[in-house]
């Protein structure tokens, strides 16, 4: 005889402390979870009422879900009672649930890579694809169980790369990726937990250099005699831009919309976290947007065309050409200077920072000007006067020369 519960699966806690809900049929001595992809806290969960707890901000829809799977699970139990067939747990699930052919590492990789695409996460989505190439490339797979991806193996695809010459940092990011995705299918029932390969290895990167010139070396960067509206001219306006932006980044500094300043403030979303900024513009950085804006131009600066659809691959081709060759005449700018290492606009955002810093602003004053606050902390858009006052102050004081 079948009979059911609903409950939280407390062998599998998530990183957020959450568990799994689920519909738990039992059949005699064993049982199968139909898994209702929702994640609770145990405290809101009544596990004697068998419903969510009213607290919880979805309840009724938690709710309705719930009775709506039992109903699923019934109905279930009493056709196969009519049609007198077997009845057991895996049977009334796989009636409910359709079996999926389960996806090697690889395919599922790229599955994930298509979603991330879909959902405009296009950074995301080229990490992944270029760390499972790596993982094809160093370990002579084409194709590869979520089993066959176990310590060894990763310590073997470890020392590939590093007779192939990667550095450590770049072996890191693949790793990263790959465990991003590992993690998604461990989250998605795909792969039970024990398959995991990264509780023994651990990813370990080295420190890089530090990407920051001085302010002093940045004042002399404004003060190069360069010829208007040459690539030396429009590279060291970029640069100088995204350093009075708070080093925003070269992809989102070219996607700047004159819609996007309002009463010499810039609101926008990054692209890499989705997170909003708020900026009060610099005389600096409104002498540099003077220079560009034109009536009825979709975009503030000239790298953009209005017809290159947003989130496409065009879009992105042409902001990471433009990048290179902005980065290619900081270069010569760099050698002009005599700078130690190599100029890029990576240099914008980590020279900010630095000379904040050297100034004597707060770590957490620094990152919250940068986007790093993490927790419960409200997005930079809807800070109080105050703290937006200082952030502001802060950015006047490193921008000035």
């Amino acid at each position: 005889m079948a009979t059911f519960k609903v409950l939280l699966d407390k062998r599998r806690q998530r990183q957020d402390e959450t568990y799994p809900l689920v519909v738990r049929i039992y059949t005699g001595t064993t049982f199968k979870d139909l898994n209702l992809k929702t994640y609770l806290l145990q405290d809101q969960f009544d596990s004697t009422k068998q419903v969510v707890k009213n607290h919880h901000p979805n309840a009724k829809k938690i709710n309705l879900l719930i009775k709506k799977s039992i109903l699923k699970v019934e109905d279930t139990k009493l056709n196969l009672e009519i049609k007198d067939e077997a009845i057991s747990a895996d049977i009334i699930k796989n009636s409910i649930v359709k079996p999926q052919p389960k996806l090697n590492f690889f395919e599922y990789g790229e599955r994930l890579i298509e979603d991330l695409r879909g959902a405009n996460r296009n950074g995301n989505a080229n990490a992944y694809r270029d760390a499972i190439k790596a993982l094809q490339t160093y370990s002579g797979r084409i194709e590869l169980q979520f089993h066959e991806l176990d310590f060894e193996m990763l310590c073997k695809f470890e020392n590939n790369m590093l007779k192939a010459g990667l550095k450590k940092n770049s072996i890191a990011c693949y790793n990263r990726s790959l465990r991003a995705i590992f993690n998604s299918a461990i989250n998605r029932d795909l792969v039970e937990l024990k398959y995991y390969p990264y509780r023994k290895y651990k990813i370990r990167g080295e420190a890089t250099v530090k990407r920051n010139i001085s302010k002093e070396q940045i004042k002399a960067i404004t003060e190069l005699n360069l010829e208007p509206y040459t690539q030396l001219w429009h590279s060291r306006n970029y640069f100088m831009l995204s350093f009075n932006l708070r080093g925003i980044s070269f992809a989102d500094m070219v996607s700047i919309k004159p819609t996007d300043i309002t009463d010499s403030r810039l609101i926008y979303q990054r692209k890499k976290t989705h997170k909003m900024y708020n900026i009060k513009l610099t005389d600096m950085a409104k002498e540099i947007i003077s220079l560009y804006q034109k009536p009825d131009e979709k975009y503030i600066l000239p790298v953009l065309s209005a017809l290159i659809t947003p989130h496409s691959k065009l879009e992105r081709a042409t902001i990471q050409q433009a990048n290179k060759t902005c980065n290619k005449y900081l270069e010569r700018i760099g050698n002009d200077l005599k700078l130690s290492q190599k100029l890029t606009t990576y240099f914008s955002r980590h020279s900010w920072a630095t000379i904040a810093k050297r100034m004597g602003y707060s770590k957490d004053l620094i990152s919250e000007a940068l986007g790093h606050s993490q927790g419960n902390r409200i997005t930079e858009i809807y800070l109080d006067s105050y703290e937006m006052e200082t952030i502001d102050a802060m950015n006047e004081q490193v921008c000035k020369f």
